[in-house]
């Protein structure tokens, strides 16, 4: 009886060694985290162009489509010659105009009217003359359809212009404001990028 009791334990014994141990639960894998879109996206208006969009972007409602998800980008056109001109609108109070320059097929100028942009220092819309720190030796007075307001570029940047409003003002089209017109009553209303300097 007990050799035959001694031959079970040594089979069962033998039965253990030959299953695998089973494998420890193991912690299910980490998915990397993207990081959560909070908020207006920023637009920065600088010498290359404006967040995505420069002199290369293809200028149709498709192209620039891509670069604004949730936007609605539609195809316009203005002035006499009617110009071809794509415009951006996002809920967040977006206001892009993109017009084509020397190649008509590529985006050759860009204003941001409202919603978040910036300029590379930045400078926001709504900011008055003396926040913005120009000097009126540092600006002229638009033209066409920016009439009746002053563009000033920083020394070195001939591609972005700052917009002011000139509400009130009654001077000629070539005549600059006083300064203390200007520390009164100019309020960055726009960028504006052009892929060449005129």
């Amino acid at each position: 009886m007990s050799t035959f009791a001694a031959v079970l334990l040594l089979a069962g014994c033998g039965q253990e060694t030959s299953e695998p141990p089973s494998p420890a639960p193991s912690a299910p894998a980490e998915r990397p985290k993207s990081p959560a879109l909070v908020g207006p996206i920023l637009i920065t208006f600088n010498e290359t162009g404006a967040g995505e969009i420069n002199g290369q972007t293809r200028l149709n409602v498709r192209s620039i489509g891509d670069v604004f998800p949730g936007a609605t980008v539609e195809r316009a056109s203005e002035g006499e010659a009617k110009a071809k001109v794509i415009t951006v609108r996002r809920p967040d109070g977006l206001i892009l105009d993109l017009q084509a320059g020397v190649d008509p097929e590529r985006v050759g100028r860009i204003i941001g009217r409202g919603g978040p942009v910036t300029g590379p220092m930045g400078e926001e819309i709504g900011a008055g003359w003396q926040a913005a720190g120009f000097a009126s030796t540092e600006c002229r007075r638009g033209q066409d359809d920016m009439s009746h307001t002053l563009i000033c570029h920083r020394p070195g940047a001939p591609l972005l212009g700052y917009v002011f409003d000139l509400p009130g003002f009654e001077g000629p089209d070539d005549l600059l404001p006083e300064d203390e017109v200007l520390e009164q009553t100019a309020r960055l209303s726009a960028f504006v990028w052009v892929a060449q300097a005129i």
